[in-house]
């Protein structure tokens, strides 16, 4: 039986158990009225550009007259049914999201290889010819669609943010890509990334910074930068991502999104993406609710279509058991005001019926040796590149210091690390015997100002890597967890924060259903 510690939490002095799963703690005598979760939202920062109404001679149906942008409001299974029920063609919606596009990615910088504006609207009318079937094997007919540029498109650069490989260009789709041209999607270009997908701060040498679509002063996070951005901006009503250290879940908190995570393998990934075999990446989707996420999901897993709204499971908020590892003991340097805006979110699911207990593991600590290891072994055939004196130059310092940190390695090191995943996963085993979920919060820091940097800091405590800041990302990738990010509503753009929500292997179905209970609870950002 493991040992799971209780920690005084940064807001509530909550009672303290012996225990390993304690005595639950009851929230509900705690609650108060929640600025900051369920105060109204504030409006994102308007663009600095003006959007102007288009009228086109083949606007024919019910959106006809009224702002071609509202189309680019709805979310992406709304959207499905608009085009299913013929009140928008697939050629108006391409302009909607054409039009928003010109307006927005100037200033985000989010979209990046886009194909022209006749070559899009040319599919959208090939899309128009062909019938289309809302919530069935088809159902993002029509919908533009923009793919992390670290996957592969067939007929598209995939420059993976570095001058190596800008001017590759793709013979063929990734297995999730092909999944999303078989529901239908039109494919209109790629999603910005920092090079190689390191760090959780979505910059490169080829096509420059991406902005935080509330803040533009503010980073986007990282590595699924690009796509959080062109969600949270409404050039794109649903994105696909990676996440290996939190690349799917930063972003989506810095910018009010949900993004899932879901239990490596179950979305198939090009070879490449994990040559040494290791299950740390794991593809999935990035959305502004749950529905979509979930729909999403289903369709890069290549699974049976979902018709309707997954069915509501056995396992609900009311009376889920919640372990809540708040900063593990402190090992993790987090923002005060972090902490603060998570435990508010967690005393409303309380009243909600969930019961919750302030936890952590004595193994967490563990955790960022064993990850350095094994992320270092996983980049290590990019040592190739980097033996070559031609190359080396043209590779940022973060890719040639994990490929140095991994030539230091010895295979006892690599054998080590994979011993302690396996007990890390082993004491997963007994917390997930007595707690339905793990929570933690999914950031460490705010969004930052881009001008400055990564942290090198938080609160007080220095960092000693360029991606220590991400740490907090580490036990449900360590875990091949399925995990989820669920924003906390209320936040201006420099506060924003999420939730990440984690379950057993396997238990992604679940863990979306529950997350849809959770968003009913604390409402949604956009």
């Amino acid at each position: 039986m493991p040992e799971l510690r209780h920690e005084t939490s940064a807001v509530h002095s909550w009672p303290i158990s012996p225990r390993f799963c304690g005595t639950t703690v009851s929230l509900s005598s705690s609650v108060r009225h929640l600025a900051g979760v369920t105060s109204a939202i504030d409006p994102p920062a308007p663009l600095h550009a003006t959007e102007t109404a288009i009228a086109l001679g083949h606007l024919k149906r019910g959106w006809y007259g009224r702002r071609m942008s509202d189309l680019t409001t709805l979310s992406a299974i709304e959207l499905s049914k608009t085009i299913a029920s013929g009140d928008a063609s697939c050629v108006e919606v391409m302009d909607a999201f054409l039009e928003k596009i010109e307006a927005a990615n100037p200033h985000v910088n989010a979209l990046v290889n886009l194909i022209p504006r006749d070559e899009c609207l040319n599919l959208a009318r090939e899309a128009d010819a062909a019938p289309s079937i809302a919530a069935g094997p088809e159902w993002l007919h029509g919908i533009p669609v923009a793919v992390k540029d670290l996957s592969r498109v067939k007929g598209l650069a995939t420059t993976f943010g570095s001058r190596l490989f800008q001017d590759e260009i793709a013979t063929y789709d990734d297995p999730h890509v092909a999944h999303l041209r078989a529901a239908g999607a039109i494919i209109i270009g790629k999603t910005n990334v920092p090079e190689w997908g390191l760090g959780g701060h979505t910059d490169n040498p080829v096509f420059g910074l991406t902005r935080n679509a509330h803040d533009y002063q503010l980073s986007a996070g990282g590595s699924s930068g690009g796509a959080a951005s062109a969600l949270a901006s409404g050039m794109l009503s649903i994105a696909d991502g990676s996440d290996m250290m939190g690349s799917l879940r930063t972003p989506a908190a810095f910018q009010g999104l949900v993004g899932f995570r879901p239990t490596p393998g179950v979305v198939p990934l090009a070879p490449e993406m994990d040559s040494m075999e290791l299950g740390l990446v794991s593809i999935g989707p990035m959305a502004r609710n749950v529905a979509d996420a979930s729909a999403l999901f289903t369709t890069l897993s290549g699974r049976a279509p979902q018709t309707s709204a997954p069915n509501p499971l056995e396992l609900s908020l009311a009376g889920l058991k919640i372990g809540w590892l708040g900063s593990a003991g402190g090992h993790w340097p987090i923002e005060p005001s972090i902490l603060r805006y998570c435990e508010q979110a967690l005393t409303v699911l309380a009243t909600a019926g969930a019961k919750v207990d302030a936890c952590t593991s004595h193994q967490i600590p563990d955790l960022w040796p064993c990850w350095l290891a094994l992320r270092q072994t996983a980049l290590s055939p990019g040592k190739t590149l980097y033996q070559d004196p031609s190359k080396r130059p043209l590779m940022s310092n973060n890719w040639q210091w994990e490929i140095e940190q991994g030539a230091l390695l010895r295979r006892d090191d690599i054998g080590a690390a994979k011993q302690t995943q396996r007990a890390w996963q082993a004491e997963l085993g007994e917390i997930f015997s007595q707690y339905d979920m793990l929570i933690a919060p999914t950031c460490q820091v705010h969004p930052f100002a881009s001008a400055e940097g990564i942290p090198h800091q938080i609160h007080g405590r220095s960092l000693d890597t360029y991606h220590r800041w991400l740490e907090v990302s580490l036990p449900a990738s360590l875990g091949n967890l399925p995990v989820i990010s669920m924003p906390i509503p209320g936040l201006l753009p420099q506060h924003m924060t999420g939730l990440q929500l984690m379950m057993p292997p396997g238990s992604d179905q679940a863990l979306l259903s529950v997350a849809q209970d959770v968003e009913t609870v604390l409402g949604r950002v956009i």
